[in-house]
């Protein structure tokens, strides 16, 4: 692909065949729409850019891939209207961000994934009117991610909404609604009066010791969670919502 091109496959498959289905692999690309595509059962990746810019992924499903959808050492990206579901498995993820920068990510569904979205060394990239439903992580922040916006998204029922390695957070989480939330809203306006830590201690316990998964749901865990949140020691102390939706968000989208 050299660029100015529009990449719509149309894929089908069936179920009962298991055909091994597509990957798209794009490296060195720029101006290019992939549109329209379905991408399923595919070892690794479902979409792969590499050093490729301008370019746009749009309303497209990938699913049961070892990774949806691949965004590495690329720039000026827009990802809207997709559909990223049931990349489970150890190493699966629905989006990796690595080293990119000024991505808009909006209106995406990630649904049951291991990582809805894995992200690294990115910066000015904006997440807005995106669902995160029923992954283990929603975004899973490895480091080195500067002036991006998490706005207008829904939280729902992941195991960790937001994990976060380091002390030093320069990244905007505002409007979003979170399940999680047990706050209130006093002045009725829709907006909790209290701001919302998504950050939790125990993804930090798990990032750094994964066989303590297996005390996820137990009191211990809610315990020290709570501590953690009334005295910030080992996250961002200034990674919070400060105005977390009451209600889940009707997204418009158009």
């Amino acid at each position: 692909m050299l660029g100015n091109e529009v990449f719509s496959l149309n894929y089908f498959y069936k179920e009962d065949k298991n055909i091994l289905n597509m990957i798209i692999v794009m490296f060195f690309s720029s101006n290019i729409a992939i549109t329209d595509n379905f991408s399923k059962n595919n070892v690794r990746y479902g979409l792969h850019f590499m050093f490729s810019n301008n370019n746009n992924v749009i309303n497209n499903v990938f699913e049961t891939n070892g990774a949806g959808i691949a965004l590495m050492f690329s720039k000026f990206m827009e990802v809207e209207h997709n559909v990223i579901t049931k990349n489970w498995g150890t190493a699966a993820y629905g989006l990796l961000l690595k080293e990119v920068t000024d991505v808009n990510l909006k209106n995406n569904v990630f649904i049951e994934n291991t990582v809805g979205i894995t992200v690294e060394g990115s910066n000015r990239l904006v997440y807005s009117n995106n669902d995160f439903t029923s992954n283990g992580y929603a975004i899973r922040v490895k480091g080195a991610c500067y002036e991006n916006e998490i706005i207008k998204n829904n939280f729902l029922y992941n195991s960790f909404d937001i994990s976060y390695n380091g002390k030093i957070n320069d990244n905007k989480f505002d409007n979003n609604f979170w399940s999680n939330y047990t706050g209130y809203d006093l002045d009725k306006d829709g907006i909790g009066d209290v701001p919302y830590r998504p950050v939790k201690l125990f993804s930090y316990i798990v990032n750094r010791t994964p066989e303590a998964i297996i005390l996820l749901r137990s009191l211990f865990i809610d315990l020290i969670d709570f501590s953690e949140k009334v005295s910030p020691v080992f996250t961002p102390d200034d990674l919070m919502d400060e105005n977390p939706r009451m209600k889940r968000i009707d997204h418009d989208k158009n």
